[in-house]
């Protein structure tokens, strides 16, 4: 698409090229047979003594003609520029757009299991959990014993929440940012579709 985007601009110069120059002859043309005819007397007197005004107004006319044909292309390869400009555009707005779902469901892959975890803790540190943690285990101080893990689960349990919020964070921001995109897409699509109804 880049080489022809070159190709395109490379295409749009030579005939900008023409058309100046084709305007420039027209010019030179028009000021000729006007000075041609302004020499002579009569129209009879001007197509016999002066033959170069006949074949110079002619030749005005294919020039104008061809000035015509080369601003007609010309506006078709810009308005050709621009599609290509657009779609250019609208497919980095489309990858984007699929990143950013892809990123959304590795959060969501990453949060349930952590998640899980948690709800396990939440469970676990219920009293009568805790009694049926501790009671294969020997102790002559099973209070002790019993803060020791419920301190373990905590801390176990604030570490998971600080994570999960992280990710909490990440995933309002990538749906925001989800958003933005697309709604840029909307509008790509609708000036895409703008641009090739409309030609310039």
């Amino acid at each position: 698409m880049e080489i022809r985007h070159v190709a395109l601009s490379r295409l749009a110069s030579v005939c900008l090229f023409t058309l100046l120059l084709a305007i420039g002859l027209n010019a030179v043309a028009q000021q000729t047979a006007k000075n041609s005819s302004s020499n002579e007397q009569a129209p009879n007197a001007n197509a016999q003594d002066c033959p170069e005004a006949e074949q110079l107004r002619k030749n005005v006319q294919q020039l104008t003609s061809q000035v015509q044909r080369l601003k007609t292309r010309v506006a078709e390869l810009e308005q050709d520029r621009l599609a290509t400009t657009i779609q250019q555009q609208l497919e980095q707005e489309e990858q984007r757009g699929e990143g950013l779902q892809l990123h959304l469901i590795e959060i969501a892959e990453k949060e349930a299991p952590l998640q899980s975890r948690v709800d396990q803790i939440n469970q676990q540190l219920r009293p009568e959990a805790l009694e049926r943690i501790l009671a294969g285990v020997g102790s002559v101080h099973p209070e002790d014993t019993r803060e020791e893990v419920r301190k373990r689960l905590m801390s176990e349990k604030l570490r998971l929440q600080y994570q999960l919020e992280l990710f909490r964070q990440d995933r309002v921001r990538t749906q925001a940012s989800l958003i933005t995109t697309d709604a840029a897409i909307q509008r790509l699509k609708q000036k895409l579709t703008e641009a090739l109804a409309h030609p310039a």
